[in-house]
């Protein structure tokens, strides 16, 4: 599991009805693809961060599937409409049980 895990969420608190709402999130995470090998020859296995998922009042309103690809500490930037005041849910899972979570409440005026 990765040795370090923060998160951030960059959104306004408020806004209005029908406001285009940019969000940004970033997941602090070492993400090790599998590829790699160490000195001796051993395979590192792979560590990554699988799926985000952002889900707004109960609607989905974005996910990200991720590969080995991806860099370390993945960051995205989307949007999504005011439509009324609630909870924006953000969740990471990913390799060897790693889940991260975190809420953030857009009122909406």
């Amino acid at each position: 599991m990765s040795k370090t895990s923060r998160t951030v969420v960059s959104m306004p608190k408020t806004a209005t009805k029908g406001e285009i709402v940019p969000i940004r999130v970033i997941v602090q995470h070492d993400m090790e693809s599998g590829f790699r090998h160490t000195d001796r020859g051993v395979r590192v296995a792979r560590d990554i961060i699988r799926d985000f998922v952002c889900i707004y009042d109960g609607v989905e309103v974005f996910r990200a599937e991720l590969h080995p690809a991806m860099g370390a500490n993945p960051t995205f930037s989307f949007f999504t409409v005011a439509t009324q005041t609630g909870k924006l849910e953000f969740k990471w899972t990913g390799d060897n049980g790693y889940a991260s979570n975190m809420t953030s409440t857009l009122t909406v005026t």
